[in-house]
């Protein structure tokens, strides 16, 4: 129980502050505000503690309490509580997720950090720096952790970096998938300092051979004078393309294929667009407008890349695009067409898409991004 704040103050209470009898004989007021008779607590504010020099005053201990135990930390919200590596490659260069930042209080010493997958086989390796009141900056190799990266097994516990009082937790994570395998996992990470742990964050990696930008298997690849479906096209194919260094439409090769499974995709119509009618082997098809996946950009007039989910297009791809509007002016091979509407369509399907050397290809008339390398 802490002492007097004011008023009275004896050499009795103070004894008894220290566990000793009221009465001991022989009672130093040096020996007790110098901690010969015992260490002084220093979880007390300084001026709530005898500072040890002379000349000593008894009224040096008001409020001072010798069993006061250290307030254990508390954590903020963390400015960012999912951490998303998605949309990578087995093979790939190292990932730097942007800085996530959390408001502490009563923090003391160091800083560990742990992690435990709830979903998925991780193969990849997810590291993290962690800075008090600074960014510790992102991984600088794209193949090597930087010596400031740790595993999230408990090591980054900070010899170098001790938080105290109410520093700012500044994390920056960076992730290198396997180089073979793929994965998509989830993680929670744990944040532990002062007796204190926070888990309200998660991390998410996911590393599969194929990204998420795909156009429906019925939309027809623009070839010369024809259509061809995707089904009857292979590698090294001939297919039509646009070269925006030479401002023209040309025919290209195909240096890739991708055919995944997606749902959720999305069909944008056109003002003033025809089906498209043609067959491919004994199958005769009809296409009504572009039916792709959201994030899938499409150019407009300007060359801009347009798509209705340019959020992702940015976060998993790195594509700078602007969200479709009706109206927009969408670049055809042959002609400018104006967006009317978009349909959602939720059914499972196979999608394509394809690369070229200029990224882009034509379907169903209209102009791609290829998104794969």
């Amino acid at each position: 129980m802490a002492l007097t704040a004011s008023g009275q103050i004896s050499m009795n209470d103070i004894n008894v502050e220290f566990d000793r009898s009221g009465t001991t004989a022989n009672s130093s007021l040096e020996d007790l505000s110098d901690g010969t008779v015992a260490t002084i607590n220093t979880v007390n504010a300084s001026a709530d503690r005898p500072d040890g020099s002379a000349p000593h005053a008894m009224t040096e201990f008001y409020s001072y309490d010798h069993d006061a135990a250290a307030a254990n930390a508390s954590f903020g919200t963390w400015s960012d509580t999912t951490i998303r590596f998605v949309g990578l490659s087995p093979g790939g260069n190292i990932a730097n997720h942007a800085v996530t930042t959390n408001q502490m209080a009563d923090a003391s010493g160091t800083m560990s950090v742990t992690n435990s997958v709830t979903s998925g086989t991780a193969k990849g390796s997810v590291r993290v720096a962690l800075g008090e009141n600074s960014d510790p900056g992102a991984n600088s190799s794209t193949s090597i952790f930087d010596s400031k990266m740790k595993t999230l097994n408990g090591e980054y516990v900070f010899n170098s970096i001790t938080f105290t009082g109410t520093p700012i937790c500044n994390a920056r994570f960076c992730f290198l998938p396997h180089s073979a395998v793929t994965e998509s996992v989830m993680r929670d990470i744990t944040f532990t300092n002062n007796n204190t742990s926070n888990t309200t964050m998660t991390l998410q990696t996911s590393v599969t051979s194929f990204g998420g930008f795909c156009v429906h298997e019925a939309v027809p690849v623009n070839c010369k004078d024809y259509y061809k479906h995707i089904s009857e096209l292979e590698v090294g194919d001939m297919i039509m393309s646009y070269n925006f260094e030479t401002n023209s439409v040309e025919e290209v090769e195909i240096l890739k294929i991708e055919k995944p499974t997606h749902s959720d995709l999305i069909v944008y119509q056109f003002e003033d667009m025809e089906d498209i009618q043609y067959r491919h082997g004994n199958t005769s098809t009809v296409n009504r407008g572009l039916s792709i996946t959201k994030d899938h950009p499409i150019y407009k007039e300007d060359g801009t890349m347009v798509c209705l989910d340019p959020a992702k297009a940015k976060e998993l791809y790195g594509l700078d695009a602007q969200e479709i509007q009706k109206g927009d002016r969408i670049r055809f091979m042959d002609s400018i067409k104006v967006v009317d509407k978009y349909l959602l369509s939720p059914d499972e399907t196979e999608t394509y898409t394809i690369l070229t050397k200029n990224n882009n290809f034509y379907a169903g008339g209209v102009l791609v991004h290829s998104e794969i390398s």
